[in-house]
């Protein structure tokens, strides 16, 4: 009777378990983290480097008064998914880990975002927040002095599972 009772079980209960799909790995989303350059008028043009934005994002960022400069470039970015419950990360100049943005999903609306945000550099962890990200609308984080200009992170919720 055992023998019967521990057949049943292995064939029927162990191989569900051993197949069982982890829920955190699920993808829930897609973020956007970009590292953008603003500076006033450079004094060497040659290191000007990165990507020019679009005017539609120059008159975006100008509006905000602590992000109002005269040029913007891209340096980099990256699209991470979000998994449902487990840390993602961006690394938006590839393949340097210099820059690393770290987030892992707290509370999810339908179209919005809550999540443990974690900024890095130099491999020490230099900011940590909990935004709630809306689908659709950048969440800018002013970063560091660099050359004659600041550092500036986009982060955006691209896509969101209802």
């Amino acid at each position: 009777m055992k023998a019967i009772l521990f057949l049943l079980l292995s064939v029927g209960v162990l191989p569900s378990l051993v197949f069982a799909q982890d829920p955190g790995t699920q993808t829930i989303g897609r973020m956007k983290v970009e590292l953008i350059y603003a500076f006033n008028n450079p004094s060497n043009k040659s290191e000007v480097l990165g990507k020019k934005l679009d005017d539609q994002r120059v008159k975006e960022l100008q509006k905000m008064e602590k992000l109002s400069f005269s040029q913007y470039t891209l340096l980099g970015s990256d699209l991470a998914d979000i998994l449902n419950g487990y840390e993602g990360w961006a690394t938006p100049i590839k393949p340097s880990k210099e820059i690393l943005v770290s987030f892992q999903p707290m509370k999810k609306k339908a179209d919005s975002l809550q999540v443990v945000l974690e900024y890095w550099q130099s491999k020490k962890k230099v900011l940590t927040m909990n935004p709630t990200l809306s689908l659709g609308k950048p969440f800018y984080l002013l970063g560091p002095n660099w050359r004659e200009g600041r550092v500036i992170l986009a982060i955006e919720i691209v896509s969101l599972e209802s």
